[in-house]
């Protein structure tokens, strides 16, 4: 057997539609170099050694200007965009743990052990970092591996022991550790910036080194979500997001080289053509994905790669109106999936429609709290929104709009925003309709921060009730989108 080693990097969903591997993987360690915690300005540290000091006084941010004679929306801006991001502060304002420690703390460097993967079937590394990782005992290791999950309900699940290792182990040059260290920050820092809660402590290392340890043989646990009820869509075994499409991608690889797989993968669906490859069954199924989605959508071929999410959210609307009780994960997936469709939406509209000139956005030299004030004079230029409209519109980060008007690395809510300031460059916008439907306008931006938590979060239950509310929100959005 290639190991008797079984690690995960994140909590085992709760979903009765998903599949477990034990995946094949060689792990190195490495060493990062990173700083113990930024040096604080004068306003920063002032106002964090104040809400210390008052302890569980309520302290508001009106007071906190009053007594520093700052503006409030600057105060409310430091407080908002800057220490609660950093998790200094609360959600109430209080200070954090963090918090405590970046006011006591220096800028020393300190090292911090990692682990990178590499797949011991395609050789691919997994382009992120391990900075926890833990080992699992499996109660049966052998062809019928079983985990015990649940101490409390007992559960046991079964896994596949992905066989027939065939790449032989390189050890990873400087190039390519450092190009894991750089995908690695760039899915953190999009995961910490896509929400205004702080769900990963964001990894500010600036070396990575690779230890002279020998590299382990070991299996990772991933988790794949069988809800679509034709393929396997893999669950982020690194916790930054709902789905992983790049292991998805490793996934296909691997069946071609490894025969056991593709078969297993056949069969964990069912087909009347039973002889047919997982990848041709892939084929087969995203036709039939055209016609029903075609059926209810005629244009949704106008928007590239919509079909195939708008199907999943189909069949899962069919199959929370039949079920009586919630599956959990299966909501949270299916929320994701909303927030998804939007995203495919927004993407192809500023395709189509995009931000003229870069140069009406606010210089990245300024200060956010500048860039922000420059914001909302353009869109108060428009006359088309409210104020608090205007507010939802900029709770994301100014330098994220410039990002996505130049088409690289977006959130939901940064593509609105782009989307909205780029009106002015069109005569007929086809996102008008939410700047005079209030209603819709505020359920898209609730969908927003509600697919984070579905994103990020571990604890929320949403009720079929819910996911159901913001399916008939998309349905809204594609209406008004898809009209001829």
């Amino acid at each position: 057997m290639f190991s008797s080693t079984y690690i995960k990097t994140a909590d085992f969903p709760k979903s009765r539609d998903v599949q477990l591997f034990a995946w094949p993987i060689y792990s190195w360690e490495v060493y990062l170099s990173s700083h113990k915690g930024r040096e604080l300005n004068l306003f920063e540290r002032t106002i964090l050694e104040l809400i210390r000091v008052t302890g569980n006084r309520e302290l508001s941010s009106s007071q906190i200007a009053e007594w520093f004679s700052l503006e409030k929306e600057m105060v409310l801006y430091i407080l908002t965009a800057i220490m609660q991001p950093n998790g200094w502060l609360d959600k109430n304002f209080k200070i954090t743990e963090e918090g405590q420690k970046v006011l006591d703390s220096e800028t020393e460097p300190e090292m911090t052990s990692a682990s990178v993967f590499q797949c011991a079937l395609t050789g691919k590394w997994f382009p992120r970092i391990a900075y926890e990782c833990s080992e699992i005992e499996p109660e049966k290791d052998t062809d019928k591996l079983i985990f015990k999950l649940d101490r409390a309900t007992d559960k046991r699940v079964r896994g596949y022991r992905v066989s027939k290792m065939i790449h032989e182990i390189t050890r990873p040059s400087d190039n390519e550790i450092n190009n894991l260290l750089s995908k690695d920050k760039e899915a953190r820092w999009i995961a910490n910036n896509i929400s205004d809660e702080r769900y990963h402590t964001p990894i500010k290392a600036e070396k990575i080194i690779l230890s002279n340890k020998d590299v382990k043989q070991s299996y990772l646990l991933l988790w794949a979500d069988m809800s679509s009820g034709f393929k396997f869509d893999f669950i982020d075994p690194f916790a930054l997001s709902h789905k992983a499409p790049w292991m998805n991608e490793l996934f296909d690889q691997a069946r071609s080289v490894n025969y056991k797989l593709e078969q297993f993968s056949s069969s964990r669906f069912n087909t009347e053509e039973e002889e047919l490859s997982y990848s041709e069954m892939i084929e087969l199924m995203k036709e039939t994905a055209r016609i029903e989605v075609l059926t209810k959508y005629p244009n949704a071929e106008r928007i590239e790669a919509l079909v195939e999410p708008l199907f999943e959210l189909m069949n899962g609307k069919e199959r929370l109106n039949r079920e009586k009780f919630a599956d959990y994960s299966l909501n949270r997936s299916l929320i994701n999936g909303c927030g998804s469709v939007i995203e495919f939406v927004c993407k192809a509209t500023l395709n189509n429609h995009p931000l003229m000139r870069l140069d009406v956005l606010p210089d990245n030299r300024l200060s956010n709290y500048k860039q922000k004030r420059e914001l909302e004079w353009l869109l108060k230029k428009e006359r088309k929104f409210s104020q608090s409209q205007i507010d939802s519109i900029l709770r994301v980060q100014p330098g994220k709009i410039y990002q996505t008007a130049k088409g690289k690395n977006s959130s939901l809510r940064s593509l609105l925003a782009t989307i909205f300031i780029s009106m002015r460059d069109y005569p007929h916008h086809p996102f008008e309709f939410m700047t005079r439907d209030g209603l819709l306008f505020d359920l898209v931006y609730e969908l927003s921060h509600v697919r984070d938590e579905a994103s990020h979060g571990n604890s929320t239950k949403f009720t079929n009730e819910q996911v159901l509310h913001y399916i008939n929100v998309v349905d809204k959005v594609l209406e008004n989108i898809l009209m001829d």
